[in-house]
């Protein structure tokens, strides 16, 4: 994961070595302002409350028997749920409990939770509630940066239903303006609508490259594209973030990861460090040197109007399916507990 010998800045990893108790816990919820019903001991009591409910909701049922006995099933799986939406909560505040403290210990600023945090990337761009969590930002010119996990709804209203895959991101502050490109994995899709659109050029790479990645640039931005992904910078793209996708849009340069990645493990985050100071050096001195032809210079304008934003939204299948399985599952449901009940009983 790139040479450990090239990292500019001591970081100290060692809040997240450190294991998390209920103090860290509510440590951490007091540090960040976390409003009372989201406090862990508000949650806790409400999931247990509301597993008493279910509990005596089963053993009515029980007693009943019949077709309330269908009751009985839904209240345990209720609670089942519950619990395990408790357990997930918890080991999400956990895993950000130890961020805040890796980020304080090294002077950088933390947001355990953000919205509207208006970033020009496409993956945030097209959405109607941006929620990030868990972010961790540094000022330091050495190695400037901003990451997190981010879940979002899609802004179209003709996609209200949709939801867009969740996904980690680490944002880097580039010198100058680039056109805006996206290089999309062919493996891992991690944000499936990035980078499609009528008007935009599809660019195989070469070599090994093009059965990993494929390239997305404006309509007459191809050479431009192929000055920025050069194959010695494709090479370190590989070694450092073969999971990933990149997006250059403006002055920024977004590295796309799953949203499974966790920055609260030692291993993890030094590799994403590695991975943002030498991409954030190679992109930024392509930055420093870009120019386009196609700019008014008298406006002041870097980038040409057709370079400045690739055409197209794109709408996933998955974020489609998923709305559409949820609606079917909830007719059957319905459909079961009308018909296939009473003839249970009957039978």
């Amino acid at each position: 994961m790139g040479d450990a010998s090239v990292d500019p800045v001591a970081v100290d990893l060692d809040p997240l070595r450190r294991r998390v108790g209920l103090d860290s816990i509510l440590a951490h919820e007091r540090a960040c302002g976390i409003p009372w019903y989201r406090r862990f001991v508000t949650v806790l009591v409400a999931v247990l409350g509301f597993a008493a409910l279910m509990g005596a909701a089963l053993g009515w049922s029980v007693e009943a028997g019949g077709p309330a006995s269908v009751v009985g099933v839904f209240a345990a799986a209720y609670g089942v749920l519950a619990a395990a939406g408790f357990v997930t909560y918890v080991l999400g505040l956990a895993r950000r409990a130890k961020l805040s403290a890796f980020a304080w210990s090294n002077d950088w600023a933390y947001a355990d939770r953000l919205e509207h945090a208006g970033r020009p990337g496409s993956a945030f761009a097209r959405v109607l509630r941006g929620r990030e969590s868990g972010v961790v930002a540094s000022d330091d010119p050495r190695l400037p940066f901003e990451l997190g996990l981010h879940r979002s709804v899609a802004r179209d209203r003709h996609e209200a239903a949709t939801v867009q895959r969740p996904f980690a991101f680490i944002e880097l502050p580039l010198p100058g303006r680039l056109p805006h490109i996206v290089l999309r994995n062919r493996r891992r899709g991690i944000v499936p609508s990035l980078g499609f659109g009528i008007n935009n050029a599809r660019m195989e790479l070469e070599g090994d490259f093009a059965s990993r990645f494929i390239v997305f640039a404006p309509e007459g931005y191809q050479q431009d594209a192929l000055y920025i992904f050069t194959p010695d910078v494709m090479a370190r793209v590989v070694d450092l973030a073969p999971a990933a996708e990149i997006e250059l849009v403006g002055d920024r340069l977004y590295v796309y990861l799953p949203a499974s990645t966790r920055f609260d493990r030692p291993a993890t985050m030094t590799a994403v460090l590695l991975a943002a100071d030498e991409l954030h050096r190679r992109f930024a001195a392509r930055a420093e040197r870009y120019r386009d032809d196609r700019a008014d210079p008298g406006t002041g304008v870097q980038i040409g109007l057709r370079g400045q934003r690739l055409a197209g939204g794109g709408v996933s299948l998955l974020a489609v399916a998923a709305p559409v399985a949820v609606l079917l599952l909830a007719g059957a449901v319905t459909a079961f507990s009308l018909f296939g009940v009473p003839l249970l009983a009957g039978g």
